[in-house]
Parts: C-alpha cells; sequence; structure tokens
C-alpha cells in the first residue's frame, strides 16, 4: 500500500495562490481526497485545463476533477455559504450532487450568520483603523466557542431538534456584545451599512430563517464520526491533499496582531491532526507563495508600492471591499518568507516551494526582489500562546511599518522559455530561503504549471 499526504501551506497572509496549486497536485498525483482545515471564507481560485473558473470556499479545489472534500474538525464551516455554494457548482457549474462530493467532521465548529454580523460591525467600529476581516463570522465562531462554550454549534448539532433555541441564545449573546459597540460613532459612510446589519441582528425572521437553512444543511450533507479522517480516508491506498485557508502571517500567536485570525495557520497543527488520526504514511509540505508580494488587507508590508498595482495586479482595485480593505502589491519580500519558514519549524519543515503568477513578472520583464531592509535582515522569532507573545508580535509588527526595503531587480526576458525563467526563480529562491522550489506557475491552468 502506498499512502500520502501533501499539506499545502500559505507562506504569506493568505494571498499566494493555494487554490491553483491544490488543484494541480490533486489532479497530477490522483489524489481521492482533499480535507480542508482553516475557515469557510477561503476564496481559492481554480482554472481548469478547459478554462472553467471558480473560487472554492468549502469544496476543494479539485472538486471538478471529481476528487472528494473532507470538512475537518480543523475547518470552522459555514453552513449558509455551504447551500450557497452548492448551488452555484451545481446551477452554474453542472456538478449534479456537490453534497455527495462532500462529508463533515461531526465536531467541525459551525459560523452562524450572527457571527458575521459581530465581524462587520465591529470592523465598522474601527473606522480608520482597520484590523482587516473577511467579515463572515469564521474569527468571532471560534472566539466564541472559547468564551462561552455552552453557545458552541458543531455540525452535528445541526439535526438538533432545540437548534432554534441555541441560534436564539447565540443572537443574543451577540445582541449583548454589540449593545456598548452601537452606542459608539461610525464613519458616515457606514452609517446605512450598521443600520442594516442592526436589523437582521433582530429579525425574528431571519432567525427563522436561519434555522431553516441550518436544518437543511442537516439533511442534505454527509455528517460523519471524528474517527472517519483515520478510518475511512487517510487508511485510502493513494493521495490526499490537505488545503488549507489563510497563511502563516495571519497565524494568531505568530503573525503580526492585532492583524491576524483567530485560528492557527502553521502546518504542524495539520501534522497533528494526522497524528491524532493515526496516520503513519509519507507527509509531503509544500509553501506557497507569489512571486511577488501581495496583501489583501490591512497589516504590515514593508515592500508595498502602489505605482506597482496595475502591472503586477491589473484591476486589482475591483476586488477591493469594505471589510478586508485594499489590495496591495509590491516586490517578492525574502525578509517576510524567512520569517514565515523559520516560525513554521524552519527549512526542514518544508519539503518544497510552489512559486505563482510568474507569467506577470515575465510580461513586466523584471522581477523586483528585497532581500534585506536597510534597518536590518532577519526578523526576531518567538514563540508563545499567550498576551505577552501578542503584545511582541504587535510591536513586530509596528516596527515593519517603518522599515524600508532594498530592493535588487532581475532582467526577466519575455523571449524566455519555461525551463530558464524556472531556473531564474528556483535559484534566487533557494539561495535566500535555502528550500528548493518544486513549481512555478507561468499561468492559471493547470498546465501552466511546471514541476521538479
Amino acid at each position: 500500500m502506498s499512502q500520502k499526504v501533501y499539506i499545502v501551506t500559505d507562506l504569506g497572509p493568505g494571498d499566494g495562490g493555494k487554490g491553483g496549486v491544490v488543484h494541480k497536485v490533486a489532479t497530477m498525483k490522483h489524489a481521492h481526497t482533499i480535507v480542508k482545515v482553516g475557515g469557510a471564507q477561503g476564496s481559492h481560485g481554480v482554472c481548469t485545463a478547459k478554462g472553467e473558473r471558480f473560487a472554492f470556499s468549502q469544496w476543494g479545489c479539485a472538486t471538478f476533477e471529481g476528487v472528494r472534500t473532507h470538512l475537518s474538525n480543523r475547518i470552522v464551516i459555514s453552513p449558509d455559504g455551504l447551500l450557497n455554494e452548492a448551488d452555484s457548482l451545481r446551477y452554474e457549474h453542472g456538478v449534479h450532487d456537490p453534497f455527495g462530493m462532500l462529508t463533515v467532521d461531526e465536531t467541525a465548529l459551525c459560523a452562524t450568520p450572527y457571527h458575521g454580523i459581530a465581524s462587520r460591525i465591529r470592523e465598522m467600529a474601527r473606522g480608520d483603523n482597520p484590523r482587516g476581516t473577511i467579515g463572515t463570522g469564521v474569527g468571532e465562531a471560534s472566539r466564541m466557542a472559547e468564551r462561552c462554550p455552552e453557545l458552541t454549534i458543531r455540525a452535528r448539532d445541526l439535526a438538533r431538534p432545540n437548534l432554534r433555541d441555541l441560534l436564539a441564545a447565540v443572537r443574543k449573546q451577540v445582541q449583548f456584545d454589540l449593545a456598548p459597540i452601537l452606542q459608539g460613532g461610525f464613519l458616515p459612510e457606514d452609517a446605512a451599512a450598521v443600520q442594516a446589519e442592526s436589523r437582521l441582528l433582530n429579525d425574528d425572521e431571519f432567525l427563522a430563517y436561519v434555522v431553516r437553512r441550518f436544518g437543511e444543511v442537516a439533511e442534505r450533507a454527509t455528517i460523519v464520526d471524528h474517527e472517519f479522517l483515520g478510518r475511512s480516508i487517510l487508511s485510502q491506498d493513494g493521495v490526499v491533499v490537505v488545503e488549507s485557508s489563510h497563511g502563516i502571517l495571519t497565524d494568531h500567536y505568530q503573525g503580526f496582531h492585532p492583524h491576524t485570525s483567530a485560528i492557527r495557520t502553521l502546518p504542524r497543527f495539520t501534522r497533528a491532526m494526522l497524528d491524532e488520526a493515526g496516520y503513519g504514511g509519507e507527509v509531503v509540505s509544500l509553501g506557497v507563495t507569489r512571486a511577488y508580494g501581495v496583501r489583501h488587507g490591512a497589516g504590515p508590508m514593508p515592500t508595498a508600492d502602489p505605482s506597482m498595482a496595475e502591472r503586477l495586479l491589473p484591476g486589482s482595485h475591483k476586488i477591493e471591499n469594505r471589510y478586508q480593505g485594499k489590495v496591495r502589491v509590491g516586490s517578492m519580500d525574502m525578509v517576510l518568507l524567512r520569517y514565515s519558514i523559520a516560525v513554521a519549524g524552519g527549512r526542514e519543515a518544508f519539503d518544497g516551494l510552489a512559486v505563482t503568477w510568474f507569467d506577470q513578472v515575465q510580461t513586466n520583464g523584471a522581477w523586483h526582489v528585497c532581500h534585506r531592509y536597510q534597518e536590518f535582515g532577519d526578523l526576531p522569532v518567538r514563540f508563545g500562546e499567550d498576551e505577552t507573545q501578542l503584545a511582541h508580535q504587535q510591536a513586530l509588527g509596528q516596527q515593519l511599518q517603518g522599515c524600508t526595503p532594498e530592493i535588487s531587480t532581475y532582467d526577466v526576458l519575455k523571449s524566455a522559455g519555461r525551463d530558464q525563467l524556472y531556473e531564474l526563480c528556483a535559484g534566487v529562491l533557494q539561495e535566500s530561503l535555502g528550500v528548493r522550489v518544486r513549481m512555478v506557475a507561468f499561468g492559471p491552468k493547470p498546465q501552466d504549471k511546471s514541476c521538479k
């Protein structure tokens, strides 16, 4: 029997191009299952060999190729989002029975629309000092589960006869938490949105709608016991791909507080999940990064350069939103990449790197890379899981805000072949990071990705 698990982890703040990498690995290695970890708010873009495009959130990025998806206990799911995504897959992309390709761990935490309302109102209350959020409530649900465990809704609870009472209790807690915030000030441009969110929060008909939607998921989804991952998925012959949301730079304790997620994003947590499930096969860990710096939302990004926006991410303004904030791009930042690798466990924690969007670099004819800042070369690494660690990470983030990157520019011939470009990319990254480059993407389709 041959068993192998590929763990795909974003080395940045979460916009590295994981979707295309997961799709390529899963199809190339004929994976039988994609296991999801992280949060349901991920939007992982895929372009198939035939040119079909979709942004996956809770189904795996190889769904169009017939690969099954398992939502593990390490992903915060959105029941309402599941129904929306299933409808898109079926009616817009011809996937006849999306739920037939999906299993859900009964212990997976559920984010409710009330958690989403809380997330969006809190972000608007920050005014001109955003933290950044996608606004679906994944972080709110995680924090409430720790603070008020009696209000936790797991996948197995979706079929409970008292589901309405549980959802009403969650709503009541959110109403209580938001009461002092709603009495504060908001930006004038947010006033209408705040009022709309408040009305929804207090609307009993909306509560009834949420109850119906959650109950529909209980009827349509295959909710399995926690041991299913080890017993029925990891025990199979073949390949599994673990698809994570977020990125290492948004890890709750290793990212730059407060511009982080409530969840943990380091690959060691996925390895712990595999160990708990009794998996003893081979594990291949891949780190993903774009060939240039990108960050969607608030947080430190020393190489951000507004003048590069249209060259690196044409039309990026079209995908900005109130809650995540602006899309920023700039030179590839080796300092932050070295930091991500270090907090993930060092070079030995990764078997290879996948570099995406190198075609955009080739189109521009030049590759801009930051190897160090004028102030220092590498960030100090500190580990911890307490308030002192958060304070340290916040101070580190503030220090980053004032750093000046030193940029090196590599000429990239538009006429160069893939092998030549691959060697350039691999050589620069391996020298700076000490990890072998195993994949370089020269376009969105799987055939555009070269692997070595």
